[in-house]
């Protein structure tokens, strides 16, 4: 009894609740696993890497850069200088427009009192000569302010080309800091990736050999789910770290190789399939009136009378004891035994079944 009770206990798959539940916090657990691994991953790549800088201070000269600031410095200095004496040639130039408009107007007002015989006055004379005077001095400034500003472009002149040649020098050592940067960058995003997968394949191969071990077990929607998650943040690592055109390769193997494993267990499974899966084939076949090896549809007792159609079965009516009587039966096709006498009671029952359906003795 307590052996039927530990079988009857194996076979109890739960209510369709129950499973829901199971698959729904196995996927749950997956994905907890997958952030988890996540976390790992990103603590890893946030060391940090080799900076532009730094590695400038390796390859820039110190001379050249005091020299670039200190020219840089001049030039902004020069265009202020610029801008402060054109400037004040437009306040020249504007002052310089209205006294010529005063002097226009005294003048004319001279002409006309001349042409109607009026003295000029002092007040007037001296006006149009201060005017005139202004006007002079304005022209000089101007003409000096011209001769600032083209001293100063010859200057700016100066320094830019000075700076070009410094920029050109210092361009081409900046230039060989970044290749340098870019190699410290590669070598640094290797690490990373060694780092990485590093700690993930122990951890993938463990879940890996765990779902394997536990895959026909109660645990193996757990142990599925947590390989699945380590499957995939490998394979996010992979695709990151390693170039498209290794990367595709890599998945496709990959992808190849498990596919191939699949096909190698399933025909595994098929030439040597496990004792349960055997029993539940031959019930399906019993319960469908067929023979469980050939698939001839048996013929006795009532299922004499059976008239089938694919998987379809019509029941014919029997008459008189035929329609009941049981006696061993063997598939006529095959010569597999299908229905023999209980060896407990003398019943006949299914030979290729575990159990008697009258007694319930076993094999």
């Amino acid at each position: 009894m307590q052996g039927d009770t530990e079988k009857g206990r194996r076979r109890f798959k739960g209510t369709w609740g129950q499973r829901f539940a199971i698959y729904f916090f196995s996927l749950l657990f997956g994905v907890l696993v997958y952030w988890l691994l996540g976390f790992i991953t990103r603590d890893i790549g946030s060391l940090r890497g080799p900076e532009l800088a730094q590695v400038e201070t390796n390859y820039l000269e110190s001379d050249l850069l005091v020299q670039e600031a200190a020219i840089k410095e001049e030039l902004a200095r020069i265009k202020a200088s610029m801008r402060n004496k054109q400037a004040d040639q437009a306040i020249i130039q504007e002052s310089t427009s209205t006294l010529q408009n005063t002097i226009n107007q005294l003048l004319s007002i001279e002409k006309q009192a001349l042409d109607r015989g009026e003295a000029v006055t002092e007040q007037q004379q001296q006006t149009l000569a201060q005017s005139q005077s202004q006007f002079m001095e304005n022209q000089k400034q101007y003409l000096a302010l011209n001769q600032d500003l083209a001293g100063l472009t010859t200057q700016q002149h100066e320094a830019e080309r000075k700076l070009t040649l410094v920029s050109r020098q210092l361009r081409e050592q900046r230039d060989s800091a970044r290749r340098e940067h870019d190699r410290l960058w590669r070598a640094h995003r290797l690490k990373l990736a060694a780092l990485k997968l590093g700690v993930m394949i122990p951890i993938f191969l463990a879940l890996t050999w765990l779902f394997w071990q536990q895959r026909s077990t109660r645990y193996g929607p757990i142990m599925c789910a947590a390989f699945i998650a380590a499957f995939g943040r490998v394979t996010l690592i992979a695709h990151e770290y390693f170039p498209p055109r290794y990367f595709k390769y890599i998945a496709l193997l990959v992808i190849m190789g498990v596919v191939l494993r699949i096909l190698v267990y399933l025909i595994q499974r098929l030439a040597a399939p496990k004792p349960d899966l055997v029993v539940k084939q031959y019930r399906q076949s019993y319960d469908r009136g067929i023979c469980p090896v050939c698939s001839k549809p048996i013929r006795m007792g009532t299922l004499r009378y059976m008239a089938t159609h694919k998987r379809t079965g019509l029941l014919l009516a029997a008459q008189g004891i035929e329609s009941i009587k049981q006696e061993p039966y063997t598939c006529p096709a095959c010569g597999t035994g299908l229905y023999d006498k209980c060896q407990q009671c003398q019943g006949v029952r299914h030979s290729l079944l575990p159990f008697c359906e009258h007694c319930g003795a076993g094999d």
